[in-house]
């Protein structure tokens, strides 16, 4: 299988090093990624300014391409330009470093490759460590993911919908195929000097009760979403047509 990896914490992370070996032992795999961190990048593409971009020593892999842009910039390269004659049968983002889980898609730019792949019309699946401390479920989470590749390639998907999956902070306990959830945070920003400011914060919500991957990985399971580019309310849609005067 012809398979792009691509992520946003750039292309020398533990997470994506993790993904590339255990995939080049049976796969062509070309690794197009962000040459630095480039987490909660969102669906950014760079419009106003060239992209500069160095290829770096392959090991083992097809191509390994350090991009100075964005993950769904990478994404786009790949199948526009660098591999354009030979288009990836599957795009794999990842292995990200933390959570992908919950309102964590809005920001994440793991997330958004993988929409972007899937926008382009290749299979596409993000894949995270929720501990990146858990230094061990690199290689677990990547070993789950090569021994589930045709399951991954069946399953039955619409347009422009790509899969989330979340590996927990054990070794897992099985696999739930659920929902995002909800999960905010107390977010607030410091003075960290002079005219600087930073955000931080801690999640606020417990989704524990209910069956979403927010509460389903901290109970052990790898988790399973799909996510999708058709961000239509249809219920609210339909309401609308038959209240709103404007």
């Amino acid at each position: 299988m012809r398979i792009l990896v691509t992520n946003d914490d750039g292309i020398e992370s533990v997470g994506l090093r993790s993904l590339t070996e255990a995939l080049c032992e049976k796969h062509e795999v070309h690794v197009i990624a962000p040459v630095a961190q480039r987490s909660a990048a969102g669906h950014g593409i760079s419009v106003h300014s060239p992209l500069p971009y160095k290829e770096l020593a392959p090991h083992r892999c097809a191509c390994r391409i350090a991009v100075d842009g964005m993950p769904a910039d990478c994404v786009k390269l790949a199948v526009l330009y660098f591999i354009r004659d030979r288009l990836p049968d599957l795009v794999l983002s990842g292995i990200n470093e933390g959570s992908n889980v919950g309102s964590d898609v809005i920001y994440s730019g793991t997330v958004s490759a993988a929409l972007e792949g899937a926008y382009m019309g290749v299979r596409s699946v993000a894949i995270s460590n929720v501990d990146r401390t858990f230094l061990e479920g690199y290689a677990m989470a990547a070993d789950m993911l090569c021994r589930s590749l045709d399951a991954l390639m069946t399953a039955d998907l619409p347009d422009y919908t790509a899969l989330n999956i979340n590996y927990p902070s054990v070794p897992h306990r099985g696999v739930a195929v659920v929902p995002v959830g909800r999960n905010r945070y107390t977010d607030r920003f410091y003075e960290v000097g002079e005219g600087l400011l930073q955000i931080g914060g801690e999640p606020l919500d417990d989704e524990s009760g209910t069956d979403t991957d927010v509460s389903l990985v901290r109970r052990g399971f790898v988790t399973v979403s799909p996510v999708t580019l058709d961000m239509n309310d249809y219920k609210v849609l339909e309401k609308l047509k038959e209240d709103l005067t404007l």
